[in-house]
């Protein structure tokens, strides 16, 4: 049975960092989240827009109680619970606060794969490797291939991750029982293991869970609340 590639929790701290780039999800296994202060109660339009493209891989958590490094200990119960569901997964903290960096480093004394980095670009370049690669070491360089003559075809939109054998047997059996789907996130990986006989570990079962998410199939927000589209 195929694995699924690990994915890429990237949280972003808008108080610090305010250029958002979006073109990377959707080309690998990403889950976005921003993290506003109570003082930022306006965004860009251009920026909601890109939001709502890609609505099932990208959550706005708006603090609005003020407190000193506020977002900051938002952003890092965040992150500890990211890790907790998803141990497999690479955890990328987008900020130019090196406040960050002790979390870091104790987060890799623990075994999770992390990193800060200081904008959008930087973070490229880390993403979680592809297959035979380690992360932060780039891959052999493949030949270049021959130039071809301009096209007026339009660019594809990236196609959402496609479903492995477990996705899709989840995906197939949440859609044969409407009436027994959990409403809440705790619940619904309790139930996915359940289904798979408790002989997948939890960050398997999370990652299948967000593998659904991530193809739109379902929902989930700030609050633990499941939605489905099955």
């Amino acid at each position: 049975m195929e694995s699924l590639p690990p994915v890429n929790h990237v949280f972003i701290d808008f108080e610090n960092v305010h250029e958002v780039d979006l073109s990377l999800v959707g080309e690998k296994l990403v889950d976005l989240t921003i993290l506003l202060g109570p003082k930022q109660t306006k965004l860009d339009v251009d920026l909601v827009e890109k939001i709502l493209q890609h609505a099932n891989s990208v959550q706005l958590i708006h603090l609005t109680e003020p407190g000193r490094n506020a977002v900051d200990f938002a952003l890092a119960y965040y992150v500890g619970r990211s890790a907790a569901l998803d141990p497999s997964g690479y955890i990328h903290i987008i900020s130019g606060d090196t406040g960050y960096d002790p979390l870091i480093a104790h987060l890799r004394r623990n075994h999770v794969k992390a990193h800060r980095h200081p904008d959008f670009e930087s973070l490229k370049n880390r993403l979680n490797p592809p297959s035979g690669t380690t992360a932060g070491v780039p891959a052999t360089p493949t030949p270049k291939a021959k130039p071809q003559p301009p096209s007026n075809t339009p660019p594809l939109k990236p196609a959402a991750p496609s479903l492995d054998e477990r996705a899709t047997h989840a995906l197939e059996h949440l859609h044969g029982h409407p009436k027994n789907r959990p409403a809440r996130e705790a619940t619904l990986l309790s139930h996915m293991r359940t289904l798979f006989g408790n002989k997948i570990t939890e960050g398997e079962t999370a990652t299948v869970v967000k593998t659904l998410r991530l193809a739109g199939h379902i929902a989930i927000n700030e609050k633990g609340a499941v939605t489905y589209r099955v």
